[in-house]
């Protein structure tokens, strides 16, 4: 092997090497916004484990070391078992994270082992073009020196070209993707990989087509038929296009179940605001029949009025019956004094510290259902994170700035809870039905208002602040 040759190779190796960081790179985009870890302490197997940073890091690194191992490694290897290896190394690291939604990883595994065939493809084409031009044409009628040097530039070319490649890729797929947290189930991924096996497929029988003419003729297909780089371009493009195609119909489904999940939600707590409002009716005939009595009470205290000690005891008793019929919370509202009353007293059977400076706003359109939603669903989410932590409290308050009407609830919480990206609502990971969907009927309702939600949260609270313009 001559000196020319030792630098011909050293720019090769360095080319793979310089490939695979640019795929590891990307593999670290692709997964960290789908990784639920957090450095505080939590519930959930990934808690505490390790830093979001370095935790979204893992994955490239094991695909790093299994792609370097290959291209070091003095025997030739197919190119397909490294990659697949190497890819399920990397989503094998990222399950041991974050061991949630495995069906999800496993999906997005396919996805990254398909967009290395998908960039290579595509940019095959304009490295090609331009590589018969410099390295070909002009590096063949000129100097060995200048011929490397060529080399050299349209590496790096390459380099930049899948650069740029996969960061569109990648991006695409993030827009498309949106409820990057939501789980995706078994019968999910069997609907989502069917379409993609038969692309992996058709990316599998264009690299035996090309091995086999090297292995037939010791040169690449290309080389002879310069349509089929194109062909292969055109079909990595329609792979791609299938692949995102595949990610929309999947959000779509989800979409779908999500509204269903919502719209049962809703109609749980219509029947649960029927109750409120049979429970106000029912204090609303107390009040009146105690208004009624009131006179008979009067005309009865004045004839006892001779016998200080019998009135003094009658009066004691009317006193107590008027404490029991009146409730104790007047936030100016009779739904809202029902709901705030029944979570007080579920609060207080948890050992939970209730306090309460809500007013409902007077002279105003806000319509008393609409309240009760936020209420019922920000104190029920309130009670369930306050239960779990050491020194619980829940508090809620008011205040009317002009034409803002703003809602506070501030709770105890065990850790601190981590907010998807994409909604700005925190992340559960429990499967129960219904769950999660407090937050999104709040925001809804804030916006029929032309208000939104505000979330704040520090080591052990929780503050959920809701703008409603009135």
């Amino acid at each position: 092997m001559t000196d020319w040759d030792v630098y011909w190779e050293l720019v090769s190796r360095l080319s793979q090497i310089g490939l695979i960081i640019i795929r590891a790179y990307f593999l670290c985009r692709l997964v960290k916004p789908f990784l639920a870890v957090r450095e505080e302490r939590g519930d959930g197997p990934a808690q505490g484990r390790a830093k979001p940073f370095l935790s979204a890091a893992l994955p490239g690194i094991s695909y790093t070391v299994v792609m370097l191992l290959a291209v070091l490694y003095p025997r030739e290897v197919h190119v397909i078992p490294v990659y697949i290896i190497s890819t399920a190394a990397a989503f094998g690291t990222a399950y041991y994270i974050d061991r949630r939604n495995a069906a999800q990883k496993i999906f997005l595994a396919v996805v990254f082992y398909l967009l290395q065939w998908i960039t290579w493809g595509i940019t095959l084409v304009p490295w090609r073009g331009l590589y018969n031009i410099l390295v070909i044409s002009l590096g063949g009628q000129h100097s060995y020196l200048l011929h490397f040097l060529l080399y050299g530039i349209m590496e790096f070319f390459d380099l930049a070209l899948h650069f740029f490649a996969m960061a569109l890729c990648v991006r695409l797929i993030h827009r498309e993707y949106h409820c990057k947290m939501e789980n995706m189930t078994k019968r999910d991924l069997a609907l989502a990989l069917a379409p993609l096996f038969s692309v992996a497929a058709g990316h599998g029988i264009f690299y035996f087509a090309i091995n086999a003419y090297e292995k037939d003729t010791g040169m690449y297909i290309w080389n002879h038929y310069s349509s089929y780089i194109v062909l292969q371009a055109v079909f990595m493009l329609i792979s791609f296009a299938a692949l995102l195609t595949v990610i929309v119909s999947y959000q779509r489904i989800k979409s779908g179940q999500r509204k269903e999940k919502e719209e049962a939600v809703l109609a749980e707590q219509l029947r649960e605001m029927k109750r409120h409002i049979a429970g106000v009716e029912k204090l609303y005939l107390d009040i009146r029949s105690l208004k009624h009595d009131m006179g008979n009470h009067i005309l009865t205290l004045e004839k006892l009025c001779e016998e200080n000690e019998e009135a003094g005891k009658y009066i004691v008793q009317l006193k107590r019956q008027v404490r029991e019929a009146v409730p104790e919370m007047k936030s100016g509202n009779p739904v809202t004094d029902v709901i705030l009353r029944e979570k007080k007293k579920e609060a207080e059977e948890k050992e939970i510290v209730f306090a309460h400076q809500f007013h409902f706003p007077e002279d105003t359109k806000l319509s008393a259902f609409d309240v009760s939603v936020i209420l019922n669903n920000a104190l029920d989410n309130a009670i369930e994170a306050a239960g779990a932590s050491t020194d619980p409290y829940i508090s809620i308050s008011s205040c009317r700035r002009r034409n803002a009407f703003m809602i506070e609830v501030k709770n105890s919480m065990a850790g601190k809870r981590r907010i998807e990206a994409e909604s700005g609502l925190p992340v559960t990971t429990k499967e129960r039905a219904g769950h999660g969907i407090g937050l999104v009927n709040i925001r809804k309702v804030a916006q029929k208002y032309y208000g939104d939600i505000a979330i704040e949260q520090e080591e052990g609270s929780f503050r959920l602040v809701i703008m409603l313009m009135v």
